[in-house]
């Protein structure tokens, strides 16, 4: 049995037995009237019911609306607790959320939140600046600047012979060929691209079977780039390169070829015994890679390189009648570099006077060409009329200056008797010394300098010419000028050099080395670049007439 409240439509069970009377209704907390329900009957259904409440007056107008409004707070009340839940379950999902992110960015495999451990309290380091910034050249006018013109100043400062290097690494290192750090000395410097002169504090490391060294500077630039040094594939066929250097002293000059072959020191020895790799004792499998990109003396220890500016190889030697240039791999140079890293610093020795030690001319000669070659030559009357012509001339000044240089150094090949060379040598010279001056007439001179002056470029060529005597001799050197509108040629004597005075006609016979000097005469301060000649046969010849007739004239 239940009653129901009046105000609150709320609804209670009535437990028997009851007593009619005045009670509080648990939900609107309003008195009502309590039945009495004791053995009462329903007149009409015949069951026991519940009598409405009696004693409260039920004519109050607010009693509907506070009804209303009681239901509504109840109502109100479960709408809050609901959406509290719903907040406290959303916020729940965010933070799990972020947690799981969290825990998957460190590698999702442990869930574990690992708190960090605090920071160990450190004053903080002190400042410092270093004036030293490093880039990596990224296109060939980045590379520009990280390649270097090496100058050393030869015969007491009246000369320079040059070459190439290029910045590698963070440490003020340069790389360049061996062959160039052979003849330095301790007023060696480099020129960047900029115009900035800096000293050589010696040698890091040397690798002669490889032709490579590497040279650290006294001082390191402000700003430096440096070669990508990182390749290490094996270039293509047809591959497009770029070597930069000093050709001839055209300073920073890039030239542009292609590879066309990659072989390794064994193919070069079987196609050419007396090649220049055997002669340094090339390891047999170090990779060459050959192209035709231009470069001549001056561009000895420069960068070949790709479009990118990467270095593909360290540019070597160049085969003289083909004209094909060879690099070796930089492979090798990264190799050096690790051997390197903890080297002390050798210093650059002290200048000395000029030698033929590091001279290496081909040193396989025909000797059975001389006879035919004189011969040839004292036909035409020295007078070549064609560029063959000229070759056979050039060809027999060759021979003589390496049979000479031969005789001169005490080294003979292993395999040739001493004494073939010892007579070759002496027989040249008597002829050279016989030569009348009388067949060196205006025109015979024109012409023979006149493809001197072209065949400069060909080094290891003989060259054959008369040239007037244009300084004093220093040591082993002295300058000639050779041709009408002069061109000058450092010519390095034998240790016994003929006397010479200034002015004096010259007869010479030599050698066309690979070194380029930079001489300045009196007091000019411009520089001039200048090809540097093994002249093993220099013949002083008598002042020319004005009629061009020459008189013999005792040397003085």
């Amino acid at each position: 049995m239940t009653w129901v409240c009046p105000y609150c439509q709320g609804r209670r069970p009535v437990p028997p037995p009851a007593t009619a009377g005045q009670a509080v209704c648990p939900y609107c907390r309003r008195p009502v009237m309590m039945p009495q329900v004791e053995g009462q009957k329903s007149p009409n259904r015949g069951e026991e019911s519940v009598s409405l409440p009696t004693g409260i007056p039920n004519d109050d107008p607010f009693w509907e609306l506070r009804n209303r409004i009681t239901r509504s707070k109840r109502r109100t009340a479960w709408y809050w607790w609901i959406g509290a839940f719903v907040g406290l379950a959303c916020l729940g999902a965010v933070i799990a959320g972020i947690w799981w992110v969290e825990n998957a960015q460190q590698g999702g495999a442990n869930l574990t939140k690992v708190s960090p451990p605090a920071p160990e309290k450190r004053p903080p380091p002190p400042l410092r600046w270093s004036p030293h910034q490093v880039f990596v050249a990224r296109t060939l006018e980045q590379a520009r600047q990280a390649v270097v013109k090496i100058e050393i100043p030869l015969e007491a400062g009246t000369a320079v012979e040059t070459g190439t290097g290029f910045f590698i690494g963070d440490r003020g290192w340069i790389a360049t060929n061996n062959h160039l750090v052979q003849n330095m000395n301790s007023r060696a410097y480099v020129r960047s691209a900029d115009g900035q002169t800096y000293r050589i504090a010696g040698v890091v490391i040397q690798a002669p079977e490889m032709d490579l060294a590497i040279l650290q500077l006294a001082e390191r630039p402000a700003k430096t780039t440096v070669l990508d040094l990182s390749y290490d594939g094996t270039p293509a066929l047809g591959t497009e390169v770029y070597a930069i250097g000093h050709p001839y002293n055209v300073d920073f000059s890039l030239s542009r070829g292609v590879v066309s072959r990659v072989l390794t020191t064994a193919e070069l020895i079987q196609n050419f015994p007396d090649h220049i790799v055997a002669k340094i004792h090339s390891p047999p499998n170090m990779v060459w890679i050959q192209h035709d990109a231009k470069i001549s003396p001056g561009n000895s220890g420069g960068p070949l390189l790709d479009g990118a500016g990467r270095v593909l190889g360290v540019n070597t030697f160049v085969h003289r009648l083909a004209q094909y240039g060879f690099a070796s791999h930089i492979r090798y140079l990264r190799e050096l570099m690790a051997r390197a890293k903890d080297a002390p610093v050798r210093p650059l020795p002290e200048p000395r006077a000029p030698s033929l030690e590091n001279v290496s001319p081909e040193q396989i000669v025909d000797l059975t060409q001389i006879d035919p070659l004189w011969n040839a030559a004292t036909a035409m009357g020295w007078n070549p009329q064609t560029p063959d012509q000229y070759r056979q001339i050039s060809e027999l000044a060759r021979i003589a200056n390496i049979v000479k240089y031969l005789q001169v150094r005490g080294q003979i090949p292993e395999g040739v008797p001493p004494e073939i060379i010892d007579r070759a040598a002496t027989q040249l010279e008597s002829r050279f010394m016989s030569l009348d001056p009388g067949v060196l007439s205006v025109a015979v001179t024109e012409k023979l300098n006149s493809f001197a002056v072209q065949s400069l470029n060909q080094v290891q060529s003989g060259i054959v010419c008369v040239g007037v005597v244009a300084s004093p001799v220093q040591g082993t050197a002295v300058l000639v000028a050779v041709g009408e509108r002069p061109r000058h040629l450092l010519l390095r004597l034998r240790p016994d050099p003929p006397p010479l005075q200034i002015s004096q006609r010259v007869f010479v016979a030599g050698l066309i080395l690979p070194q380029v000097a930079e001489i300045r005469l009196g007091n000019q301060n411009a520089a001039e670049q200048v090809p540097v000649i093994l002249a093993m046969f220099v013949i002083p010849l008598e002042k020319q007439s004005t009629a061009g007739d020459t008189t013999a004239a005792p040397a003085p």
